[in-house]
């Protein structure tokens, strides 16, 4: 971790006016090179890849719930709410994608509207009332009792926990929400070099933006959609903890830092935010120009992408050999539901306008 100073701000001024050079001369990267290594194409490892076929029915429901509740945005809502047939493929039901995509339709609400490329460009009492917001969400779901007089967004939430206290395992359910708060209370603030009044290093930030980007409730919803819950004594007995923990923070890690890349745009050129992967490798690397970030950013990505294949591949074998298919079915299908947030990763970031515009990546552009 560094201190901030002025070197930064004119860091990422340089990093500014290097990126309106690029488009104005055209140079461009392909996101598929940037991702793939020479012997794991992005395309071709996700090729397989299909959104969940209840997806259409559960995205209309989960935009009537929004409405109903006044926390429909109209000008990225369909983009978003997109996002979950992908990332839950293999949920059982339309109700449980259903219950899925509110939750997830309430955190990017958040995101999107007091989030923390958002949050520096409110006026200090939109601040306050963000800080207030995020500060009762964790109160409802840490007690799971409503305020007297709940916002929307808290009207909101006590429904989604009303339907997953229904369809949910109790102990499960329970996790689920610590990690929804540990999830909101960094990612509804300025995270920024200059609000934070430091420099994260790589790590720092990777260790930071794993809990910011709502990852880990993501791959725990995984178990929800399938109606299958992990037993990890069981899993530990087995000798696959180890492993299997290691491969759900690759896919945590991929999720948020392969978004930092699609988004970076969006976030750092758009919003002025310099809390994102590209940034913090610049930041980081004394000389370093946009390029150079751009390209440590992919490798960061494209090195995690390898270990998950290398683990996943020998989670696989171990699970064949085990005796014990009350350990071995929920393990092969969690690596399953992993693989499938990996995937989704690429190929809904791919299909999403949500990232499109002008750009110096190719996938970005309109056409």
């Amino acid at each position: 971790m560094g201190e901030y100073t002025l070197m930064v701000e004119e860091r990422l001024a340089a990093m500014q006016a290097e990126y309106v050079t690029l488009l104005r001369t055209g140079r461009v990267w392909s996101l598929r090179e940037l991702f793939s290594t020479s012997d794991c194409d992005i395309v071709e490892f996700c090729r397989d890849f299909a959104p969940n076929p209840f997806g259409e029915s559960a995205c209309a429901d989960v935009e009537d719930f929004c409405r109903r509740h006044g926390i429909w945005l109209e000008a990225g809502g369909a983009h978003y709410n997109s996002m979950t047939p992908y990332l839950h493929p293999n949920t059982v039901t339309a109700e449980r994608m259903t219950t899925i995509g509110i939750y997830n339709a309430i955190l990017f609400w958040l995101n999107d509207t007091v989030g923390r490329e958002k949050f520096a460009h409110l006026t200090d009492a939109e601040q306050q009332q963000a800080r207030l917001t995020v500060h009762r969400l964790c109160a409802l779901l840490e007690t799971r009792s409503a305020a007297a007089d709940p916002s929307p967004v808290e009207a909101a939430t006590a429904e989604l926990l009303a339907l997953a206290a229904r369809q949910a395992d109790a102990g499960w359910l329970a996790r689920f929400l610590e990690s929804t708060v540990d999830h909101l209370r960094p990612a509804i603030r300025d995270q920024n070099a200059r609000a934070r009044g430091d420099l994260l290093a790589v790590a720092d930030y990777i260790e930071l933006r794993a809990h910011v980007s709502g990852m880990y409730p993501a791959i725990a919803l995984c178990e929800f959609g399938r109606e299958e819950y992990l037993g990890w004594e069981g899993v530990r007995a087995r000798g696959l903890e180890v492993d299997l923990r290691r491969l759900q923070r690759l896919t945590v890690e991929i999720g948020a830092l392969m978004n930092d890349v699609f988004s970076f745009e969006k976030e750092c050129i758009w919003d002025r935010a310099d809390f994102n992967l590209i940034p913090v490798c610049l930041l980081n690397t004394p000389g370093a120009d946009l390029s150079d970030a751009v390209h440590e950013a992919a490798r960061i990505v494209h090195d995690r992408i390898t270990e998950f294949r290398s683990i996943r591949a020998r989670i696989d074998r171990k699970c064949a050999e085990l005796a014990d298919p009350t350990v071995a079915e929920p393990v092969s299908a969690h690596v399953r539901d992993l693989l499938g947030c990996v995937q989704a990763t690429w190929v809904w970031q791919i299909a999403t306008e949500r990232y499109k515009g002008e750009s110096i990546f190719v996938e970005n552009r309109l056409p």
